[in-house]
């Protein structure tokens, strides 16, 4: 999987703020965010959540690779770490399965449990990371597009999907083709689309029973792109999970089609890889644009509820790469910012990160998109600018 690049009423005080990029967080127990799509119920206060983690492919070598080392292209040494670091720290990689039974069941996760994904369906996930895998013991999810599988190219051979999955790494749908689904509802009409839609969920469903008995009822979105359009027909044709590449933590309070996870790219310092397991959800409300809207403006006000009871001169906002300042009103809780220069049209990350009370770091990172107002030429925040 590719990714391109994820005001109330007149405030008592506001605090002019400066904003960084941050990743992840969770929290206590609070209502998800009204306008996400079938929210589930709040999460127990004891509820530690879980961390998410996704891959791509992998290299022996790096010196032998010709030119620059796409970030895509993680070095074996560097993943040997990252795995030791998990057994070093008391982080447990979970299962699917144990993670469906703490969604749905509401059966108890470790402690600092994180999922480990593999997303595209390369050879060299089996070639050169499942040895590492193995050694540890760890389960994961094999993230496919079927269209690559089915190329039998540079993907996974058959009989090595099989072996992975009796390890317990087990595939999924990562759709059938890749496509960016929202620049394709653009580029279509609504039943052209959906006939699109249909096929790109469904694909995946029906080879992975086919081929390896494989009941699949969880989705990685390609380039992490969703939309209200898109979380309906996925929801419609069976998933029960999904994932984006929003960076951050989970709890339940998420929407269960819209799950974060970080993205592992090269190169990733080794700070910023623990400090991924240090930080909780920071619960909002009331998040305009909403995770996965579709807006006209290029000049939006963005504004949020912070649920969490935060100390206001440790929040920072982000939009894309870019620190910004906006403005938090203390008795409303109410954080807002207003964009002032035009943003591309295409997806749009934004991220909000504050200190609990007691000191606790927590992070909420959505998407959203901006409609392309001609599509003779594709912006570049909607294409890939790096191969794998």
């Amino acid at each position: 999987m590719k990714v391109w690049h994820k005001a109330g009423r007149i405030p008592l005080l506001v605090l002019s703020l400066c904003v960084a990029w941050a990743s992840e967080g969770k929290g206590a127990a609070t209502p998800a965010p009204s306008n996400s799509p079938a929210a589930p119920a709040p999460t127990p206060a004891e509820d530690n959540g879980f961390t998410v983690l996704c891959y791509h492919r992998f290299v022996a070598r790096p010196e032998t690779v010709k030119g620059p080392l796409s970030v895509y292209r993680l070095p074996l040494e560097e993943f040997r770490w990252q795995m030791q670091y998990l057994k070093d720290h008391g982080i447990t990689p979970i299962s699917l399965d144990q993670l469906k039974a703490y969604w749905f069941d509401r059966k108890p996760l470790p402690d600092k449990a994180v999922l480990l994904t593999f997303d595209d369906g390369f050879r060299s996930i089996y070639e050169k990371a499942f040895p590492v895998i193995r050694k540890y013991g760890y389960p994961g999810v094999l993230f496919c597009y079927t269209d690559f599988i089915r190329s039998q190219s540079d993907s996974l051979r058959y009989p090595e999907i099989e072996e992975l999955q009796k390890y317990g790494i087990v595939p999924e749908s990562h759709t059938k083709s890749h496509l960016n689904l929202g620049l394709e509802e653009e580029k279509n009409g609504t039943e052209t689309f959906a006939k699109i839609l249909a096929e790109e969920l469904g694909d995946p469903i029906t080879f992975l029973r086919e081929k390896f008995n494989r009941s699949s009822k969880v989705l990685a979105y390609p380039y992490g792109v969703y939309n209200p359009t898109i979380l309906k027909a996925t929801e419609k044709a069976g998933y029960e999970l999904a994932f984006s590449v929003n960076p951050g933590p989970n709890d339940r309070t998420l929407p269960p089609l819209i799950l974060r996870r970080n993205l592992v790219l090269y190169p990733t310092k080794r700070e910023e890889f623990a400090k991924i397991f240090k930080e909780k959800v920071l619960h909002l409300d009331h998040v305009k644009p909403g995770d996965g809207d579709v807006i006209d403006s290029q000049l939006p006000l963005i504004r949020m509820e912070l649920l969490d009871d935060v100390d206001p001169t440790s929040i920072r906002f982000q939009v894309g790469n870019r620190t910004v300042m906006g403005g938090y009103n203390p008795s409303t809780h109410v954080f807002h910012h207003q964009v002032k220069a035009a943003l591309k049209a295409g997806g749009h990350m934004l991220t909000i990160e504050a200190k609990d009370r007691k000191g606790q770091r927590r992070v909420f990172t959505w998407y959203f998109r901006i409609k392309h107002r001609h599509l003779g030429k594709e912006e570049e925040s909607d294409l890939p600018t790096i191969k794998h």
